[in-house]
């Protein structure tokens, strides 16, 4: 106790809450409901899950009660009749000696000491975790000073996260606006077709798993390419035969690699480097520039929302296609200006986004600083440290003792209640 305030007490978390008994009270994520009576709780991100009209899955207790997230470590304060999800959920009654509210500041805190263990149990250590207990009066100054900073820590990264969103907007704000010639002087533009700016487009051979190996060449796949860029953390590898028809597949520098099936259909790289000997998976479309077009103009067009991205998501989608054919990826209409122009155009791109790009680092710092500080503040509350302790309040080992008199009273009414007179 040599941290904490000599007012407060500590107790294991287990002594402090009730573990409500859920027994054939557990909704399955697929009988959720959109809508309807009851909100379902469960260990996910999302604080309500979804929904149940089943009034007998409602949980049999009082709130407010705590619903933690076994697996996830979620923690979410309830203060409605609630039914519970089916996996990894638990839900903790507070006993009188804490605020609910402040129970709920306190378990965040403490999850944060205990070691992720992925989708093992974390109440079996969060239970054996020493919870302190300050006063009553306290524990109400304490939530009242939370609440007040974490509002103000609230309004910041709102508006840390509308100005991320603005930047998402900016950017595809000035490649709309370089393709419909806004940036440069826009002079002689004509309209080619993408497949008239290709000297080679293919897309790979089925059959590859045959090829798989541990080490050898890289074989990249959809995945690698799902963020518009290309990305080698979690390559394949394969070894082919020397006269294998995968060959013709081989990606060489400044190509542009385009999804043509599966959930990132439209997602393209381009290949900026020489990356040796890798070839495409029959999911991924390989398209070679000739020499009158820039790479990296075409690149740019294509990831345009409202430019290349469009004609290319339109017809995988439009017409109920689960994916893209070459045929698709040549028809696509494209703004040709003169090599010089789409220089210019390249250059003013990149040095914008390269802006806006620190500009997006520095507010995604901003928002990890802002976890940092709030992290702070729940320690601080914790430690006894945020507000003034008053020697006039009740200490918290009065409170349990009287606590503990009350249902000692209370359990003996009963028991005479029950003797025969």
């Amino acid at each position: 106790m040599s941290d904490f305030p000599t007012s407060w007490v500590q107790l294991p978390v287990s002594e402090v809450v009730r573990n409500v008994t859920l027994t054939d009270k557990k909704i399955p994520q697929k009988s959720y409901l959109s809508s309807g009576k009851f909100p379902v709780f469960d260990q996910g991100q999302e604080y309500v899950g979804g929904y149940t009209d089943d009034a007998a899955m409602v949980v049999d207790c009082v709130p407010p009660v705590i619903v933690f997230g076994d697996h996830t470590r979620v923690v979410k304060l309830v203060n409605i009749a609630f039914a519970p999800g089916a996996d990894g959920v638990k839900v903790l009654q507070p006993s009188a000696c804490i605020l609910p509210r402040l129970l709920e500041h306190f378990v965040r805190y403490l999850v944060t000491k205990i070691p992720n263990n992925g989708y093992a149990r974390h109440y079996q250590h969060l239970a054996k975790s020493l919870l302190p207990i300050p006063p009553l009066a306290e524990q109400h100054r304490i939530v009242a000073k939370i609440e007040e900073l974490f509002s103000e820590l609230d309004q910041g990264v709102a508006s840390l996260n509308t100005a991320r969103e603005q930047l998402k907007v900016y950017r595809q704000s000035l490649l709309k606006n370089a393709f419909a010639g806004k940036l440069t002087a826009a002079i002689g533009w004509r309209e080619k077709s993408l497949g008239q700016l290709l000297g080679f487009l293919t897309s790979g051979s089925r059959g590859w798993a045959a090829y798989y190996a541990t080490s050898g060449d890289l074989f990249v796949r959809a995945q690698n390419i799902k963020h518009d860029r290309l990305e080698l953390d979690d390559v394949a590898f394969v070894a082919l035969p020397v006269k294998a028809e995968g060959l013709r597949t081989r990606i060489q520098q400044g190509d542009l690699l385009i999804t043509i099936t599966g959930a990132n259909v439209t997602k393209s790289a381009l290949v900026k480097h020489d990356l040796g000997v890798a070839y495409v998976s029959q999911h991924v479309a390989l398209c070679r520039p000739t020499t009158e077009v820039l790479p990296e103009y075409l690149y740019w067009f294509i990831v345009a929302e409202a430019a290349g991205r469009k004609q290319l998501t339109d017809m995988a989608y439009g017409a109920g296609k689960p994916g893209l054919n070459l045929e698709n990826i040549r028809s696509v209409n494209v703004p040709f200006p003169s090599l010089h122009e789409q220089q210019e155009i390249v250059e003013q791109i990149e040095s914008k986004l390269s802006e806006a790009d620190q500009l997006d680092q520095t507010l995604a710092t901003a928002l990890q600083q802002a976890d940092a500080l709030r992290q702070s503040i729940l320690k601080k509350a914790f430690c006894g440290q945020l507000v003034k302790q008053d020697q006039n309040d009740e200490p918290a080992t009065a409170l349990l003792e009287r606590i503990r008199a009350e249902k000692s009273n209370g359990m003996n009414i009963s028991r005479n209640r029950r003797k025969p007179g």
